[in-house]
């Protein structure tokens, strides 16, 4: 048992040393909206545009989790991994797409160093490209050492049978 804690540990101190070297600005992760711009600003770009994924893990708390709920027919899955594991699955994949997600409306809620952040987005293959899907984001964050974390990232499409409400375009 010591040695499965003392492992967990060093794990965990290695995760914090890398996001450590990973410099980022007040004007990055000083706000709620920040953080999320500069996720956004991060996995979007042309074609060929190869995304900083380190520094997209670096906007994360060590153990943070994402997932998304997603359909098939009638019915729903949810899939949850890490940040690492997005993050070397899809970095490649936006560069090959020229993947772009823009924000259509945030609401924010805060109770001290807390927070939950509800965003629905676009995404475009191309700048200009049509649109490919439209959804939700939901972020839990903290506040901690000077700046925010996102601590958890969860997402879902859009779909014909659960269209987004229009009060949460704005």
């Amino acid at each position: 048992m010591k040695k499965l804690l003392l492992s967990l540990m060093l794990s965990a101190s290695v995760t914090i040393v890398a996001q450590a070297q990973i410099k980022l600005t007040p004007a990055e992760v000083g706000t709620i909206e920040a953080i999320i711009a500069t996720g956004l600003k991060i996995i979007s770009g042309p074609k060929g545009q190869q995304r900083d994924m380190e520094k997209f893990k670096a906007l994360f708390l060590p153990n943070a989790q994402m997932g998304g709920v997603f359909y098939k027919g009638d019915s729903s899955f949810v899939r949850i991994t890490t940040v690492e594991n997005f993050a070397t699955r899809n970095g490649p994949v936006y560069a090959e797409l020229g993947f772009y997600e823009n924000v259509l409306g945030l609401r924010i809620e805060r109770f001290g160093n807390l927070a939950t952040a509800f965003q629905t987005y676009e995404t475009r293959y191309g700048k200009d490209g049509k649109v490919e899907a439209r959804g939700v984001n939901t972020y839990q964050l903290v506040y901690d050492k000077g700046r925010w974390w996102i601590a958890s990232l969860l997402f879902t499409p859009e779909t014909e049978k659960n269209p987004i409400p229009e009060k949460y375009l704005k």
